[in-house]
């Protein structure tokens, strides 16, 4: 990990001890995790990240993914439903395809 990547991380951990509950300080540790492929750290961020807003659309899409990557589809496809089921209620139809799409592909696959 580059000094610069270290640098964010900390800052991000540091920003996360004031406001441990910042949904999106969550998500941004979890990509600077998934960066470095700490998948298992990047996971937890993500479900914190759910726990805080149940409606966190992009903490699911990446943890689909993680879980599609790990064999674990059915634990993807729950995620890639719920998100589906969340985006219905919004007009961002172009998430929804994301959702659909991967959710196809872990299907037919």
């Amino acid at each position: 990990m580059s000094n610069f990547n270290q640098n964010r991380k900390a800052k991000l951990i540091e920003m996360l001890e004031e406001t441990p509950n910042d949904d999106f300080l969550n998500y941004a540790l979890a990509m600077e995790e998934l960066a470095v492929e700490n998948l298992q750290s990047a996971v937890s961020c993500f479900q914190k990240c759910i726990e805080i807003n149940p409606k966190h659309i992009p903490a699911r899409f990446q943890m689909a993914k993680i879980e599609q990557s790990n064999g674990n589809h059915a634990n993807a496809i729950t995620l890639l439903n719920e998100g589906i089921e969340l985006l219905s209620k919004t007009k961002d139809s172009k998430t929804l395809n994301e959702f659909r799409t991967l959710l196809d592909e872990i299907e037919f696959s």
